[in-house]
């Protein structure tokens, strides 16, 4: 009979045979040739654990035209992050943020050390999206990056988070509203901040070195350092300074 100890240790081995592939195959953009076999080994992790329970999944799961898009590197690594996302091996939390990682080196402009960015996670691009070391991204997050979209160290985005980089024009009255064209505005989100669930950070706003924004808030204008805002829009609540 195998030793649950070397059974477990085979499945380990075999997570990290697969992220030593991916990363290789991403690097090299065979990946665009091997998407879909490489969804199915993944997926066959999940395998083993609803046939032997070998796998232990995490406590919280949570810490024609087309084929030409598809072959164009950018389009088809976001399309390959939203699929990987759809299925069960995106629950095997070590595996799929290590997954997302690699990916995110490839996609995004620049990505630090040691960044986690859970499921869902959507983005317009990347090709914008600037993250500090440590950055933290819940599920659920959209990042619209069609401008410059910069998260310092260590900063936290909790679930359901909205950042947006563009607005849209109102006051041409010559056409109508989705015909007006839109403002490219860029975001930064200092570091040590924490962006509190289903909060909205809108275009044009820079949010300071270790500010807090508060749940469901709506953040319209800048927040200095170290200030806790909140509401809809967002104003300063208190202040928690450094001694």
């Amino acid at each position: 009979m195998q030793n649950p100890e070397d059974s477990e240790q085979s499945v380990a081995d075999e997570q990290e045979q697969l992220l030593a592939e991916f990363e290789e195959m991403v690097a090299t953009d065979a990946l665009q040739r091997a998407g879909d076999t490489f969804l199915r080994r993944s997926a066959g992790l999940v395998d083993r654990f609803l046939s032997t329970g070998e796998l232990n999944l995490a406590d919280d799961p949570f810490k024609g035209r087309d084929r030409q898009l598809a072959e164009d590197s950018e389009i088809f690594y976001t399309m390959f992050w939203r699929l990987f996302d759809r299925t069960p091996a995106a629950l095997l939390q070590d595996f799929a943020i290590k997954l997302r990682r690699i990916l995110a080196r490839k996609v995004f402009k620049q990505v630090g050390n040691d960044v986690t960015i859970h499921h869902d996670v959507l983005f317009s691009s990347g090709r914008n999206i600037t993250l500090g070391d440590g950055v933290f991204i819940n599920r659920r997050v959209m990042l619209d990056d069609r401008g410059p979209l910069t998260i310092g160290d260590h900063s936290m985005l909790a679930a359901g988070v909205t950042v947006e980089t563009h607005a849209h024009v109102f006051d041409d009255f010559t056409r109508p509203m989705p015909r007006g064209g839109r403002l490219m505005k860029p975001v930064v989100i200092g570091a040590e901040c924490l962006i509190g669930y289903n909060a909205v950070v809108m275009a044009g706003t820079t949010i300071g070195r270790r500010a807090i924004v508060a749940a469901s808030s709506v953040v319209t204008k800048d927040v200095d350092d170290y200030h806790v805002v909140g509401g809809v829009p967002a104003k300063p609540i208190k202040v928690i300074a450094p001694e």
